[in-house]
């Protein structure tokens, strides 16, 4: 069984077919195309996208529909083909795909969310892309969430 060595969550075992593969990499960082999605049951709702290859490369995120509730998955025509839809058919989030926000946390502690290019993770192929969506949405969301805490198992 493979292992992958990360900064914050130890050493982790994984089954080949539990890798993420983002063919294109994520924005800035095009060499980094396998990742393990990480679900902790005292961090949820938030995941984390640690990198195979990087140990200390990891990208904290929250599905986009926990920080925008009415928040609408709206892909260019060549992203919907590259997953094998259609602009007549488009994925349904939470069914087909997820759509996950990645999260930066600033200088004062203010955290905010890469609405405008989410990580959409087709559930069935376990094959993901960052796409930039065709609506406004803010590369730099606040988010606020009440109660929302991370704390390391």
């Amino acid at each position: 069984m493979p292992a992958c060595q990360t900064k914050f969550h130890g050493v982790l075992t994984y089954e080949p077919e539990q890798v993420l593969h983002i063919p294109n990499g994520l924005f800035g960082f095009p060499q980094e195309t396998e990742f393990l999605l990480l679900e902790l049951p005292s961090a949820r709702p938030m995941a984390f996208l640690q990198s195979v290859r990087s140990s200390n490369l990891c990208f904290i995120s929250l599905p986009a529909q926990v920080i925008e509730g009415e928040y609408r998955l709206s892909m260019t025509g060549g992203d919907l083909r590259s997953f094998g839809y259609s602009d007549a058919a488009p994925p349904v989030m939470g069914k087909d795909v997820l759509c996950l926000a990645l999260l930066t946390v600033g200088e004062r502690q203010d955290t905010t969310a890469n609405l405008l290019a989410p990580v959409v993770i087709d559930i069935a192929r376990h094959r993901g892309m960052q796409v930039i969506v065709d609506a406004p949405y803010s590369h730099q969301h606040p988010v606020s969430t009440p109660g929302l805490k991370y704390r390391a198992d």
